[in-house]
């Protein structure tokens, strides 16, 4: 009896007869993890400019002898910070012939609309790290990343030196930077943001590696809202972000040049990493912590992405979809964000 079981000179032949289910849906597989926008306060707004005021110069008070002479003070001055939201948009054509691939029109619909939103969320997600508005005509369109707000402030109130932004000069995570920043930051640190890359040194040093100073006091293992074990250093959770890639050395540190990747054209150093203490706080109630704003007519109530749906393109056989986001951060206070630059991909350090 032939291979096939019968009837069919062979099993290839059967299998000429059959026809392979497709199984609906998409399996995702450009996953990105620790995107800033679900870690964040938010703040909807009708309009596409955000502003808020900070404390200035603040005033002090003076001694006086009995029966002296008292003197009128006017010093308090306060700083108007005022940014407008940035846009982000994806828009694509619903092909009328091939919808019949995806087995029905709403499938089809379905299917690029989860596509294009995460094609946002993900490129908002990147410019929350990295948007620069000073990066020449293209930086009028980004908004203020993380790299951005560390280095606005060169100084804190007062005229002292910011110690919020740390050169660790192409070396190992030392975990001294780490309590100084724990240290400038007087509102606190909810969370660390951590490539993975320096994330695994960090949990290799409890886990393996170990260091010649023993620290272990410091960095614990915690639990997430999931219930899941994530590094924590002084109980502030450090959470791991593919969003936070290798960077050029030396780069974003003076307000005058944005932050770049190390995947950028020209690039020839080492791989260099920068790592985030982050200060949660909703502005809108005048907290001095960090808020993912957002707005524009026709938002709907907590959502940032507004759908319009366009039911026939000119000159195509096709409707369209397009997605639009208007968005930036919101840094309530100077001590909002702590960072430390240029990382070596090395052991963390004492």
């Amino acid at each position: 009896m032939a291979a096939s079981g019968g009837h069919w000179n062979s099993l290839a032949e059967a299998q000429e007869l059959s026809q392979a289910k497709r199984v609906a849906g998409i399996i995702e597989e450009d996953i990105k993890r620790g995107g800033l926008m679900g870690l964040l306060p938010v703040m909807q707004q009708s309009g596409t400019q955000l502003e808020w005021v900070r404390e200035g110069t603040v005033g002090t008070s003076s001694r006086a002898s009995i029966g002296s002479q008292l003197a009128w003070s006017e010093e308090t001055t306060y700083d108007t910070i005022n940014e407008a939201l940035v846009i982000r948009y994806k828009q694509t054509a619903l092909n009328k012939y091939v919808e019949g691939v995806y087995g029905t029109f709403n499938n089809y619909a379905a299917i690029q609309a989860l596509e294009d939103r995460k094609a946002i969320v993900q490129g908002a997600n990147t410019d929350l790290l990295y948007g620069d508005p000073t990066n020449g005509a293209a930086g009028s369109s980004e908004a203020r990343g993380l790299h951005y707000i560390s280095q606005l402030y060169p100084t804190a109130l007062g005229g002292a030196t910011n110690g919020l932004n740390i050169d660790e000069q192409e070396a190992g995570l030392a975990l001294a930077n780490m309590r100084q920043l724990e240290r400038e930051m007087k509102y606190g640190i909810d969370f660390w943001l951590f490539p993975y890359v320096i994330l695994d040194r960090l949990s290799a040093y409890v886990q393996e590696a170990g260091l010649a100073t023993n620290t272990f006091g410091n960095i614990d293992f915690t639990l997430d809202d999931l219930g899941r074990r994530v590094t924590s250093w002084n109980g502030a959770p450090v959470i791991g972000s593919d969003y936070l890639v290798a960077e050029q050395e030396n780069t974003g540190t003076d307000g005058s040049s944005l932050r770049a990747l190390a995947s950028a054209a020209g690039y020839g150093g080492d791989n260099q990493y920068s790592v985030f203490a982050i200060k949660r706080g909703q502005v809108a109630r005048g907290e001095g912590g960090l808020t993912f704003a957002f707005g524009g007519d026709g938002a709907s109530p907590g959502e940032p992405l507004m759908v319009d749906y366009f039911p026939s393109l000119e000159d195509f056989d096709a409707s369209g979809l397009r997605h639009r986001m208007y968005y930036n951060l919101a840094d309530g206070s100077r001590m909002s964000v702590g960072r430390i630059y240029d990382i070596e991909d090395a052991a963390v350090v004492a």
